[in-house]
């Protein structure tokens, strides 16, 4: 069975990693043409509201997944999620701090001149919009298959290849410091390691054809609305819809 289980994962990753939403036209054009200020701060407040709800979802998850450990296999992302280590060494004398990535994400919005009171007012895109009352909905409402399914497989498989265009962007197109973009290179590096307590808890039920065809239609639908995100962004920093 536990072959059968890495099997499948396997198989989904690489479905996942060639798919229209990690592989779209905004990210590439994001991460290979000039882009100005006004760009990259519009991409930055859209793309806040999706990471200011993540943890939304997997509170919405957790209670319903029957395993007796699952709170304490998440304990792993909940801990990054609500205090990534700066990176300051305690042992050489210099107090660890710890910012959620909410705060990273705040940090990197000001370096590019947002202020404070830009962040919670900020005009929703429709398809920004969708993306967070799909996902809310694929975690509460949905099997927690279903749900597995979206906030692992269809985040932490995709979000490394997805980021690494964005940082590409930033790096060519900012003057910001690897300090001022650490939510984005954080998550490359993360995220590998989210997908692994992900699957350890997705493996145990994906014996079976229910099982395996909940959780990978989860990862889709994430992924569709994920698409749907990409092609919104690409109207308000392009001035056009594409994938």
């Amino acid at each position: 069975m536990a072959t059968q289980a890495s099997a499948f994962l396997g198989g989904l990753e690489q479905e996942i990693l060639v798919h229209g939403a990690v592989r779209h036209l905004f990210l590439q054009r994001f991460g290979s043409e000039p882009l100005s200020l006004f760009q990259i701060r519009t991409f930055g407040l859209q793309h806040y509201q999706l990471v200011k709800v993540f943890t939304t979802y997997m509170t919405n998850l957790l209670p319903k997944i029957p395993d007796r450990d699952a709170a304490a296999l998440f304990r792993h992302v909940f801990d990054d999620e609500f205090g990534a280590v700066s990176g300051r060494d305690a042992s050489a004398g210099q107090a660890t701090m710890f910012r959620s990535h909410v705060h990273l994400y705040r940090e990197f919005l000001a370096a590019l001149g947002v202020q404070a009171e830009e962040w919670g007012r900020v005009r929703l895109l429709p398809e920004t919009d969708a993306y967070v009352r799909a996902h809310l909905a694929l975690t509460r409402d949905e099997d927690f298959r279903v749900g597995l399914g979206a906030v692992g497989p269809g985040h932490e498989f995709a979000i490394p290849t997805m980021f690494r265009s964005l940082v590409a962007g930033l790096r060519a197109n900012t003057s910001l410091t690897e300090e001022q973009i650490h939510y984005f290179t954080l998550h490359i590096e993360e995220d590998v390691e989210h997908a692994e307590v992900f699957n350890a808890l997705i493996a145990r039920h994906t014996e079976t054809d229910e099982g395996r065809t909940l959780v990978r239609d989860g990862a889709m639908r994430s992924l569709k609305w994920r698409a749907l995100f990409w092609d919104g962004l690409a109207r308000a920093v392009f001035g056009e819809s594409e994938r």
